[in-house]
């Protein structure tokens, strides 16, 4: 089964207009998520969608592969949803362009999970890591809950959600991973009331009885939000080999 990476990266983010040319020890944030993406075993390709032509004119001088896409879309997924009608693959992976720390291994692993559950109607996968309580300060973590089998069930940024229901709390971390069909059924589906509500994409495909798998993942750290984001990426950044 052959499967893509495909990195969204747009200038005009209203927290950090330029983000992924910022620099983080010399190197372009894109660059980072790059390199760290290309490390990944069960990738077979790898590539930047961007509406931005600066930020394809980097790529394209720095021999990364990039592809533009329209202006319009409102999320990463839809991005990458475009990118699948110029790219043939059975899996999708939506990686964040603000990731500059992504474990290849996560990449790996969420692959994996997915490929072993495509026969069991899974069309999306994606990843977790145990957190602590009171971890949330800023509001910024998405709680994950998951069945025994590891089926996605709720997403919400509320500390207290399922309290009396779950003795360990879940941190989502953001890396997806679709099925040519389930990414096709989830770009179509309307936004619906809790999507909108939490703002967090990958409910939707909850509210559309879209099934999810779930795997246990390494904490991918800090993701580059803010311009003062920088200089933490900057203390943690390590080169995998």
């Amino acid at each position: 089964m052959k499967s893509t990476i495909i990195i969204p990266a747009r200038w005009a983010s209203k927290r950090f207009p330029g983000k992924p040319l910022a620099k983080i020890k010399k190197k372009e944030l894109i660059h980072h998520v790059w390199d760290r993406a290309k490390l990944s075993k069960e990738a077979d390709l790898c590539l930047v969608a961007t509406d931005d032509k600066r930020i394809k004119k980097f790529c394209e001088d720095n021999n990364i592969r990039v592809t533009m896409t329209s202006t319009k879309h409102l999320t990463g997924t839809d991005r990458v949803y475009e990118v699948t009608k110029k790219i043939n693959s059975d899996i999708y992976v939506n990686l964040q362009g603000d990731e500059p720390l992504i474990n290849p291994k996560n990449i790996d692993k969420v692959i994996l999970i997915l490929k072993k559950n495509i026969k069991n109607k899974f069309e999306i996968s994606t990843g977790y890591s145990l957190i602590k309580t009171g971890q949330n300060k800023n509001k910024s973590i998405v709680f994950l809950n998951k069945s025994k089998q590891g089926e996605l069930k709720f997403l919400t940024r509320l500390e207290d959600f399922s309290k009396k229901r779950i003795k360990k709390k879940l941190k989502h971390i953001g890396i997806f991973a679709f099925t040519k069909e389930g990414l096709k059924k989830f770009a179509n589906f309307k936004s619906k009331k809790l999507e909108k509500k939490e703002n967090i994409e990958l409910l939707r495909s909850i509210e559309n009885n879209q099934k999810v798998i779930c795997v246990k993942l390494s904490d991918n750290n800090i993701s580059v939000d803010y311009p003062s984001d920088i200089k933490k990426v900057e203390k943690q950044i390590k080169i995998f080999k």
